[in-house]
């Protein structure tokens, strides 16, 4: 399923929609939270209309989330663990903000900017959604806000077609993934399959067969790998420079002595007068 991808350890999630379908982003968003057990309690949304036009009312989000979360910290240390504070079990909040063109209609990109970064940085925020459609942007300089909330994002899913959707992923130790599927959409769910055939999102690997783990090798391939019975043959009786031995024999001396040498037999030392 789409939760799969999307409901991870990434924080900031944008979604940018070639489609055209802001009017269901809060819907979708929050039937991909219910997916992976993310209650009710835990989603908090910004209102939308004139409301945005207001500070105050990004900072009561905030604020509302601060303190719900220091309301559960004194409950648990009070000994009140048995969930009947609504959230009580929540790590933090997901908050599902308006969609950007909205959000331009009312706030500067600066502001936009510096909210989402407070967001991402807030302890009491788990994920933050942003939806955005590059066709609703009325905004002279749409193109360069996008591309400054993709830099903010940690993933981005773009919605390219009704069949097909990419993903990019930014890990925190800097790893990137950027990834296509093929999307499946029903009353009931959302299938995704990896388009390098991979399995559904989901999905549990399969062991490899002992037929598959051996691919056969192109036919207008040059470069072989495997030998043949013959090739095997010739490089086992190939003996390498290093393990060429020589057989012991036995070695002769043959001196040839020249004119002026005098041997005498009998008397080596004659000449020496001793």
């Amino acid at each position: 399923m789409l939760s799969n991808l999307l409901v991870t350890n990434q924080k900031v999630v944008l979604v940018i929609d070639e489609l055209n379908r802001e009017r269901i982003a809060p819907k979708f968003i929050g039937s991909l939270l219910h997916e992976q057990g993310q209650g009710a309690e835990t989603i908090k949304a910004l209102p939308t209309g004139v409301s945005l036009k207001h500070v105050a009312t990004f900072e009561a989000l905030i604020g509302e989330c601060a303190n719900h979360k220091n309301n559960n910290t004194a409950a648990e240390n009070a000994g009140d663990l048995d969930g009947s504070i609504p959230g009580s079990k929540a790590t933090g909040f997901n908050v599902i903000l308006p969609t950007l063109a909205d959000l331009l209609c009312y706030q500067t990109p600066a502001f936009i900017f510096g909210f989402l970064n407070r967001l991402r940085r807030s302890e009491n925020v788990c994920r933050v959604f942003l939806w955005a459609s590059p066709q609703h942007l009325q905004n002279p300089h749409a193109e360069y806000i996008l591309a400054g909330c993709e830099y903010l994002a940690e993933l981005v899913l773009r919605l390219e077609s009704d069949k097909l959707l990419s993903l990019i992923s930014r890990k925190p130790g800097g790893a990137v993934s950027n990834k296509r599927y093929s999307c499946q959409v029903s009353k009931t769910f959302f299938q995704v399959t990896p388009l390098d055939g991979g399995l559904p999102a989901g999905g549990s690997p399969k062991q490899p067969s002992p037929e598959t783990e051996q691919t056969p090798e192109p036919a207008s391939s040059t470069f072989k790998i495997e030998l043949d019975e013959d090739e095997v043959m010739a490089r086992n009786a190939l003996t390498l420079p290093y393990e060429r031995t020589c057989e012991p024999s036995e070695g002769n001396i043959i001196y040839t002595p020249d004119a002026d040498d005098d041997f005498d037999e009998e008397d080596p030392d004659e000449d020496l007068c001793i």
